[in-house]
């Protein structure tokens, strides 16, 4: 795909609750490597420097990263459920978005 196809499709994701609903329960599964029904720390970090090196931005440090994982999780819990997991993924398809453009 072209990036302006990659662009188009993300923009399409964002704005179909459907289709982002299924895209986080994708990457949601994917990051859960336990199956735990949640993203602990070391889950999120991981997810996080891929999704990264994937669309070519510099990847954060472990700090940022868990500074980062603290805003998201709302409910202080020390882990992310998938509704505080899908404002991440929000965020990383409009970043994904701009560095298509």
């Amino acid at each position: 795909k072209n990036l302006l196809e990659m662009a188009d499709e993300i923009e399409n994701i964002l704005n179909d609750e459907a289709k982002l609903q299924e895209t986080v329960d994708y990457v949601f599964n994917e990051a859960d490597k336990d199956s735990n029904g949640g993203i602990d720390a070391s889950e999120f970090a991981k997810n996080m420097k891929e999704v990264y090196e994937n669309i070519g931005l510099p990847i954060p440090s472990d700090s940022d990263i868990s500074k980062y994982m603290d805003e998201l999780d709302t409910n202080k819990d020390g882990k992310l459920d998938k509704e505080e997991f899908k404002a991440y993924v929000i965020n990383m398809l409009s970043r994904d978005k701009e560095a298509q453009n």
